[in-house]
């Protein structure tokens, strides 16, 4: 296994099918934190490259403003988090064509969309227990194929 790489087993897969709805969220929410002005560009603070301000003296050495320092761990990570997250979506998504069946496939759109067991057993008419059984089908046929 590569590093950075993370381990598929069925408990993990389970788990991020649980966590897919909330985990995608995230990641919408964050990629909308950064704003973004016309031309593309960032909003922030810049260095003059023209003009009188060029030529003035720019700082150096760190800062000791508490709120910088807040702010550059919550991006560092908020960003390690979304990686992982993104990972681990990533491997859902590409194990999604290998669920074969109609119920199955029903099964697994509405974990995904985030609904109780329970929920999608009222839909579809069936009980818990046949519900746990489709879960576990899914779950079979998804970790069928080590990725590489």
């Amino acid at each position: 296994m590569k590093q950075g790489q993370i381990k598929v087993t069925k408990e993990n897969l389970l788990q991020w099918i649980e966590n897919y709805r909330w985990m995608v969220e995230t990641i919408e929410e964050a990629r909308q934190s950064v704003a973004k002005a016309d031309n593309n560009s960032y909003i922030g603070a810049k260095t003059a490259m023209y003009g009188i301000e060029a030529t003035l003296p720019k700082a150096s050495g760190g800062t000791s403003d508490p709120v910088f320092t807040e702010v550059q761990r919550r991006v560092y990570s908020l960003n390690y988090r979304i990686k992982e997250y993104e990972q681990k979506i990533a491997e859902v998504q590409m194990r999604i064509p290998l669920v074969h069946g109609d119920r199955e496939i029903e099964v697994l759109h509405r974990l995904l969309d985030g609904d109780s067991m329970r929920a999608i057993g009222k839909h579809m008419k069936l009980s818990s227990t046949t519900i746990f059984r489709v879960r576990n089908n899914i779950l079979g046929q998804m970790i069928v194929i080590e990725w590489k």
